[in-house]
């Protein structure tokens, strides 16, 4: 029934022209290899992730999260590399905003899309999401943040870190959801850093 939905999901915002213009870039296959080609659209459903990816060749394919490692491609504001997660037991796409040596930081496609049945007619609907997914090291799952459970999941992996510093300046100016990829770029910086005592 996924199956149905995500090819039902394709079809449909193909059909209506929603698709854009692809991008020059290439996928990572399973064993590392680089394929060259054109990123299209990256569709985003709470079941799975898909992305249309045109080979150098001309050929279309719409590739499932659970099939690639990831993909990254370059349009005006520059590089975007977005890497397969398994969540939930659901497979989808995450930008990566940071890796680092302490946390790695991926960001939701920031739109979803889900297909419902009212009165016998299919609709589909979007709707705009923030959300982004920790990755400590040495931890299977990343864990997912938004803007309710922001204060609490940051202060639970500051005080696993054994950073208190950190874990006091949540919420406090410059400390915000909003600014949670430069808290985790400086958290990053800060323990790659080594600490000589002398």
């Amino acid at each position: 029934m996924k199956q149905l939905y995500t090819a039902l999901l394709i079809m449909l915002f193909a059909a209506a022209g929603l698709c854009t213009d692809p991008a020059r870039g290439y996928i990572v296959t399973k064993n590392g290899k680089q394929l060259t080609g054109y990123i299209g659209d990256i569709y985003h459903s709470p079941y799975r992730g898909v992305v249309t990816f045109i080979n150098d060749f001309g050929t279309v394919y719409n590739i499932e999260a659970e099939r690639i490692r990831g993909f990254v491609f370059s349009n005006e504001q520059g590089y975007t590399a977005y890497e397969s997660k398994q969540l939930r037991g659901n497979w989808i796409y995450l930008r990566i905003l940071e890796k680092g040596g302490a946390v790695n930081l991926y960001q939701s496609p920031e739109e979803e899309y889900t297909l419902s049945f009212k009165n016998g007619m299919m609709t589909a609907d979007s709707r705009k999401i923030t959300e982004y997914w920790l990755e400590v090291k040495g931890k299977k799952q990343p864990v997912r943040v938004n803007r309710l459970n922001f204060r609490r999941k940051l202060r639970r992996l500051f005080r696993k870190a054994g950073a208190p510093e950190y874990r006091e300046k949540v919420g406090s100016e410059g400390y915000r959801f909003r600014d949670l990829p430069e808290i985790i770029r400086e958290y990053n910086k800060d323990k790659s850093v080594k600490h000589w005592d002398i």
